[in-house]
């Protein structure tokens, strides 16, 4: 059909084979968070663990995700979560060490070669 000449794409969307997201209620996730929204329905944590399952399920049934960076933002914070780290942690900034040359560092490392022969047959 797509080689046809008046074909169209979007008319050819029917053909595709749709995509279910289906919900195990089984599994020891979904359990646990369903335990935890009986519990406290505001919880953000909560919320942000569903949200973060979401998008991983999405992605893993060949979805596009619309903002790439949401997930990644996502995972980080939950990583940061399950190691105890602050959410307000920033990144240190990078001490700027001087760079040596690897031509002048063998030259120096030749040299202290040759003084230490120097010394020793002295």
């Amino acid at each position: 059909m797509q080689s046809q000449t008046l074909s169209d794409a979007s008319k050819q969307a029917y053909m595709r084979g749709k995509r279910v997201l289906e919900i195990n209620p089984r599994h020891p996730i979904i359990k646990e968070l369903r335990e935890r929204v009986v519990k406290d329905p505001e919880d953000a944590s909560v919320k942000q663990t569903a949200h973060l399952m979401y998008q991983t399920a999405l992605m893993e049934s060949g979805f596009m995700l619309t903002d790439p960076k949401d997930f990644a933002s996502r995972i980080y914070d939950s990583v940061k979560s399950s190691l105890d780290i602050s959410p307000d942690a920033v990144v240190e900034e990078e001490e700027e060490v001087e760079e040596v040359e690897p031509e002048a560092e063998m030259k120096e490392s030749a040299k202290d070669a040759e003084d230490s022969e120097l010394k020793d047959e002295l």
